[in-house]
């Protein structure tokens, strides 16, 4: 596929397990719809042996750029640690909304002010350095926490579909009901962070859940707590199906 501005613009210790959270309960703090935060995910299948052609051209040219544009709240570059498909990098860019990532693509458009290559350049080229690329999109529906620790860390990203006109439901039994158990202990001393998004823009998924954990242990017992926990009974009646990646993040490229 060929790149474009317009496309990338930029781009637990296991829980007691008789515990259970309340099956009704408060909605923890949302965001308002006009306000929430918008992260772009685009996710690369590189051709052989180009992967680090393709790293060398963002290190060196693209990173300068996204730095300079303040509209991109953060950027981080991960790769595949455990994952059921294959993928070489994932770019995963926040903007504040929708507006600001209009003004992040502006402001890209622009030819660098030392007369270097443009952004929508610098994409076709690594993009004739890779098999393809997927560009999704999602808004943050619970309250966006800092961001997660530097190293020593893995990304989980869980996938989830859900029955058709379950949405709603969904939302609440996650934000009402999941959101508090997972930030309560001993839950939150394996998962650092956990945050719930809606797909604005993606193939056949509904929602994303991201994790942050200090290793593959910490993940197992996440999942083993929560399959013992009643009150997730109400949560997986919606969900139709799930995948999961485990990613790691190349650090020394975060911006902000």
């Amino acid at each position: 596929m060929t790149l474009s501005a317009g496309r990338l613009g930029v781009l637990t210790a296991v829980a007691a397990l008789g515990a259970t959270a309340p099956a009704t309960t408060a909605l923890t703090a949302q965001p308002s719809a006009d306000s929430r935060e918008i992260r772009q995910l685009v996710t690369f299948r590189f051709l052989p042996g180009q992967t680090q052609a393709a790293m060398d051209i963002y290190r060196g040219q693209v990173l300068p750029l996204y730095r300079e544009i303040e509209a991109m709240r953060t950027v981080r570059f991960l790769a595949e640690a455990e994952s059921p498909e294959p993928l070489d990098l994932m770019v995963v860019t926040h903007y504040a909304d929708m507006a600001a990532m209009d003004r992040a693509n502006r402001a890209l458009s622009e030819r660098p002010p030392d007369g270097g290559p443009s952004v929508g350049l610098l994409y076709r080229q690594i993009g004739d350095l890779s098999l393809g690329h997927t560009d999704q999109f999602v808004e943050v529906l619970s309250t966006v926490g800092p961001a997660p620790p530097p190293d020593k860390v893995l990304d989980v990203l869980e996938f989830i579909r859900v029955t058709p006109g379950t949405g709603p439901g969904f939302e609440r039994q996650v934000l009402g009901v999941v959101h508090p158990w997972e930030q309560d202990t001993p839950i939150r001393d394996i998962v650092l962070r956990s945050e719930t998004a809606r797909f604005l823009v993606a193939d056949s998924w509904d929602y994303l859940r991201t994790y942050t954990i200090r290793d593959l242990a910490s993940w197992q017992a996440y999942t083993t707590a929560r399959s013992r926990n009643p009150a997730m009974y109400s949560v997986n009646r919606f969900v139709e199906a799930r995948k999961t990646m485990l990613l790691r993040e190349h650090i020394d490229m975060r911006v902000r």
